[in-house]
């Protein structure tokens, strides 16, 4: 068995209230053993502009404030290869050992099982009925999802918009119905002499779902544009990178095609995603995020974590007293982030949403009537 290394958390860990890039004057004693941060993300890995990227940046923050020695992280193909990347990592003195969904809760609660001594967390993986040496950190989808589809609503231009989900992703079929009930509310809701927006069904997919690979998700994304659909909703890993690949392609294609003609091509609009992961600086085709809060869910688990001067950033204390687990102190072995608590949110993009549709202002209406109970997003 590992022999316990105690953590800089129980003795310095209030001393460092950092921004992401610097810490506090107060320096934490060299850890005199290896002390590792490990990561398990599958299938897109850490530059998936979402839950991996996110994680591995709050564990790299980590460990420059002296809380680990290092980090190692491992991208695997999928959630089958997940079992063999714990097992490579169980000799490595990992004093935590993170798995990033969407998948891979089956594997990461198998192996867990089997190593009581060792501490785990589950981030985004849809974690359920988890041996007690795994933390997880999960996020409520339902209602941004439904925003999401009101908000797609107010932003085509065709009348078509989609949502597509990676199998394995949690909540899945709950995302997409509540997808569905923006648009409707939308619908009940527009203007006189407005058209009404569909939501899309692409016969490439079984049920609005799709395997997480990047080739799914391009097919996806070419299936549903010849289709006029010009908004698009994907959640998941590496389905949802392919989809924002295709959709920049195209992007630039269109734009290309408008430059050298008089025309405008064939009356084609320009694709318009609303993304789930990281706020969307990295694609013009992103109108607005949902946004997963990793950090604060990281804040709120781990009162000792390296704290942010960021409000958003920064999880209300919690009534509960810290427990000792494997060395970290540990207010709340189950995280769920929701609008209501600041852990997840839905904000728009500069550019088209915020110039022409208002995104904005209807994103935080919607957000306020669902909280005040005038909109159930489950009901809808």
């Amino acid at each position: 068995m590992r022999k316990t290394v105690r953590s800089p958390f129980l003795a310095a860990g209030a001393a460092c209230a950092l921004t992401l890039g610097a810490c506090s004057a107060t320096a934490f004693e060299p850890l005199e053993e290896s002390r590792l941060g490990c990561l398990v993300s599958a299938p897109a890995g850490f530059d998936d502009h979402s839950a991996g990227a996110l994680t591995l940046e709050e564990t790299e923050l980590a460990r420059a404030a002296g809380v680990f020695s290092g980090t190692s992280s491992q991208r695997v193909s999928g959630a089958s290869a997940t079992s063999e990347a714990l097992e490579r990592m169980h000799g490595q003195d990992c004093a935590l050992t993170t798995v990033i969904g969407p998948g891979g809760a089956d594997e990461l609660a198998e192996f867990a099982s089997g190593h009581p001594d060792d501490l785990f967390l589950g981030v985004s993986s849809g974690s359920q009925d988890l041996p007690e040496n795994v933390l997880s950190i999960g996020f409520d989808l339902v209602p941004p999802a439904f925003i999401a589809g009101y908000t797609a609503a107010t932003a085509t231009e065709t009348g078509e918009v989609g949502a597509v989900v990676s199998r394995g992703f949690p909540q899945a079929e709950k995302i997409l119905t509540a997808f569905d009930a923006g648009v409707d509310l939308y619908n009940e809701e527009r203007d006189e002499g407005v058209d009404e927006v569909q939501s899309h069904r692409s016969a490439s997919t079984v049920n609005r779902t799709i395997d997480d690979t990047r080739a799914a998700g391009e097919d996806y994304f070419s299936a549903a544009f010849d289709s006029d659909v010009d908004v698009v909703m994907p959640f998941g890993s590496a389905a949802a990178m392919g989809v924002v690949a295709s959709a920049d392609e195209e992007r630039q294609h269109l734009i290309a095609s408008a430059e050298e003609s008089e025309d405008d091509d064939g009356g084609r609009h320009l694709p318009k995603l609303i993304w789930y992961g990281t706020p969307g600086g990295f694609s013009r085709t992103i109108v607005a995020t949902v946004e997963p809060n990793v950090r604060r869910g990281l804040r709120a688990m781990f009162p000792d974590w390296p704290q942010s001067k960021n409000p958003d950033e920064v999880a209300p204390q919690s009534e509960s007293e810290p427990e000792e687990i494997g060395g970290f102190r540990v207010t709340d072995r189950r995280y769920q982030g929701t609008i209501d608590n600041g852990g997840v949110r839905i904000v728009a993009e500069d550019g088209f949403l915020s110039r022409v549709s208002d995104a904005g202002r209807v994103i935080t209406d919607l957000r306020e009537r669902i909280k005040s109970g005038e909109i159930d997003p489950e009901q809808d």
